[in-house]
Order: structure tokens, then C-alpha cells, then sequence
């Protein structure tokens, strides 16, 4: 975190201060993306490009084929709950 703030002040940029940029920290490290300056400042911390650092920056509407996807995935994981679950009231003694 010290190094992104020394890294921040060296490009004249503004960021949080230190206990604000911990917070911060803690949501990009599970999984939400970094605003700017804080991409550019990883990737130049971290001296990688933002892909390698698993920071998606694809606007959502280039995203959008993959949402029939997504949401087959998710009905199929709910069938499959569904299931485990009428399995398991079926199973359970009945008083």
C-alpha cells in the first residue's frame, strides 16, 4: 500500500488516504474492479498489463453474448439444488 501511494505521488495523482485505500484494497483483492488512477497504478506497481492481473475492463455491452450462458448455468445449478433438496425432505423422517 506504500508503494501505491508512493507510486501515486510520484505521477501527481490523487488517491484515498491510507486507511480508505485499505478498504479499497480489500474490495479489489474480491473481486471489484479498481477504478482509474488505481489500474493504471496497479499495473505499474505490479509491472503487468490489467488482464494479467485479472482486472476485466471489457465494457459490459462486449460481454453481453455470454449472458445466455450465464443464465443456463444458473438454472441448471438450480434444478440440480432444487433437486437436492426435495431429495433430502424425501429422506427426512416424518414425525
Amino acid at each position: 500500500m506504500a508503494r501505491l501511494r508512493e507510486l501515486a505521488q510520484q505521477g501527481q495523482v490523487d488517491v484515498a488516504s491510507a486507511a480508505s485505500l485499505k478498504t479499497q484494497l480489500s474490495r479489489w483483492e474480491n473481486g471489484t474492479v479498481p477504478d482509474e488512477p488505481y489500474r493504471t497504478l496497479l499495473a505499474e506497481l505490479y509491472e503487468r498489463e490489467l488482464g494479467e492481473l485479472g482486472i476485466d475492463v471489457t465494457p459490459h455491452w462486449e460481454r453481453s453474448h455470454e449472458i445466455p450462458g450465464l443464465l443456463t448455468e444458473i438454472r441448471d445449478e438450480l434444478r440440480t439444488l432444487n433437486e437436492l433438496l426435495r431429495d433430502r425432505k424425501d429422506s427426512t423422517p416424518q414425525p
